[in-house]
């Protein structure tokens, strides 16, 4: 950390702030108005304490599609049951046990009972909660070996015609908008084109904030606490070449808002005496396009580098495949199939192959005709379109499709299942894309998410909540629980907002 405050000097703490203008007092402060922030907002007001949630943007926010809750109701009804415990050692073992485990397991411990709360708000206001079976919720991918595990986690809000919440490109953005409204509903206030700029400490204890505005410095005091929800890294360049220079390499950082995601809780967090998480970033990479491919072809072809040679396993195109591209040769990949990708996909897919087979020949023909699907009458004149060597994919493709006839992938273990032959022509290659949807990166916490010290030792006053809550992810995004970085911004969001109203922790796993 001392050789970073070297050379990055917005690790040093400034100068203190001695112009406030104004000064205000409330229970809970919180800075940070996305999903873990509102959330958290909904909570504490819920149990009657006085909140003030501090945004720099000029509404709240919100992005993403799937909510990752273990145990709910909506599991329940379509008989879904997952083993809470296993998921949480599966979820850990993606860290390569770097993460904190306790953080996991009151995760999949509380999500499902917490969703249900909101899960029961949104049916209330006419809104529908389902499982994204039609994507995300690989239907029986949970009876895989561990670690190909994914588990029907992913859930989806969405309005209907009985809700009067507006249309949104991103269904979280419902889930966002209800739980906000609820909590200014129970006399939360929300400060929008708000700056927090400086946590206020007194005797190692954060007591309040000084936020900047309209009107100039205010300092909002908070009698039992501050909640940093600000989110993580995926829009600070600097940040990412110190943590994570690797996901510089993805094609496409689309952050939604932009300029939302720039590390502002860290620095502040380190300015009052935090330590930065000890875990590696674990960046969510998905392919630039893969809501626009055709259904069902996101899924296990063979991959191959620029050199024409595979490289990878090819269970799970995030963030199996795209990490695995991000370190390839030239930052280059591509995906090889054959003409009989719909037997291929009846295989690896069964129990959902003929949703995806109805609308696979018209997407795929767009496919083709846009340029995204490479075809090809050879293997020679496919490789020479994508530009790799053609006897080394041949090579390739041989030894590729003699695991499949032997059934067992000496090579990257993937299941028989997923491997498809690549024999009968025409053939077809898809640019592997990589886009980064966000980087959570944040701080060092305990396992009642209050930040802690380089020496471990609990910050009074302050604890981190969504991206900025550092310890839950590391290494790589784990898609044992899809959807769990939003999850896990409500779970705690949830937990410390009730928790701090009422002038606790929430006492973890």
């Amino acid at each position: 950390m001392e050789n970073n405050r070297a050379v990055y000097k917005w690790l040093e703490a400034p100068e203190p702030i001695t112009d406030v203008v104004s000064e205000e007092t409330c229970d809970v402060v919180i800075i940070g108005a996305g999903i873990a922030g509102c959330t958290a907002a909904e909570a504490a007001s819920s149990e009657g304490a006085s909140v003030i949630c501090c945004e720099k943007f000029s509404s709240f926010t919100a992005h993403g599609i799937d909510i990752g809750s273990v145990g709910t109701v909506i599991q329940k009804r379509k008989g879904v049951e997952i083993d809470k415990a296993l998921a949480a050692r599966l979820f850990y073992e993606w860290s390569q046990q770097q993460a904190n485990y306790f953080l996991i397991r009151t995760y999949t411990e509380k999500s499902g009972e917490i969703l249900d709360y909101y899960i029961d708000m949104a049916e209330q206001i006419g809104m529908t909660v389902s499982l994204n079976d039609e994507m995300t919720a690989r239907t029986d991918w949970n009876l895989l070996e561990d670690k190909y595990k994914q588990f029907q986690t992913a859930h989806v809000f969405e309005i209907t015609d009985k809700c009067s919440l507006k249309e949104r490109k991103w269904n979280v953005g419902y889930f966002v908008e209800m739980v906000y409204n609820r909590a200014i509903s129970q006399g939360a206030r929300f400060y929008f084109n708000t700056n927090a700029e400086r946590l206020i400490t007194e005797n190692g204890a954060v007591t309040g904030v000084i936020v900047s505005g309209k009107e100039g410095y205010k300092k909002i005091k908070a009698q039992k606490g501050v909640i940093l929800a600000t989110g993580g890294i995926s829009d600070n360049k600097e940040m990412m070449r110190l943590w994570c220079p690797a996901a510089l390499r993805s094609d496409l950082f689309e952050n939604f808002p932009v300029g939302g995601n720039m590390g502002d809780g860290i620095v502040m967090g380190v300015w009052a005496g935090a330590a930065i998480t000890r875990c590696n970033p674990a960046p969510v990479i998905h392919p630039v396009n893969f809501s626009v491919l055709s259904p069902g072809m996101n899924t296990s072809w063979l991959t191959v580098n620029r050199d024409g040679r595979r490289f990878s396993s090819e269970m799970a195109w995030e963030p199996i495949v795209t990490n695995a591209r991000l370190n390839a040769p030239g930052n280059v990949a591509y995906a090889i199939w054959d003409s009989d990708y719909r037997a291929h996909l009846i295989k690896q897919e069964p129990l959902k192959a003929k949703k995806l087979l109805a609308g696979l020949e018209e997407g795929f023909k767009k496919a083709v005709e846009s340029g995204e699907y490479i075809k090809a009458d050879t293997i020679i004149e496919l490789a020479d379109k994508i530009g790799v060597p053609a006897d080394t994919l041949q090579k390739t493709i041989d030894r590729y499709n003699h695991w499949h006839k032997l059934g067992y992938d000496e090579d990257f273990g993937v299941p028989e299942r997923f491997l498809s032959p690549v024999l009968k022509g025409p053939f077809y290659a898809y640019k592997i894309s990589a886009w980064l949807l966000s980087l959570p990166h944040g701080l060092h916490v305990d396992h009642n998410s209050q930040v802690l010290t380089e020496d471990d030792e609990p910050i009074g006053g302050l604890f981190a909540v969504g991206s900025v809550q550092g310890d839950f992810f590391a290494n790589s995004y784990p898609v044992t629980i899809p959807g769990s970085n939003h999850g896990r911004s409500i779970t705690f969001g949830h937990l410390v907002g009730r928790a701090l109203a009422k002038g606790q922790v929430i006492n973890g796993w």
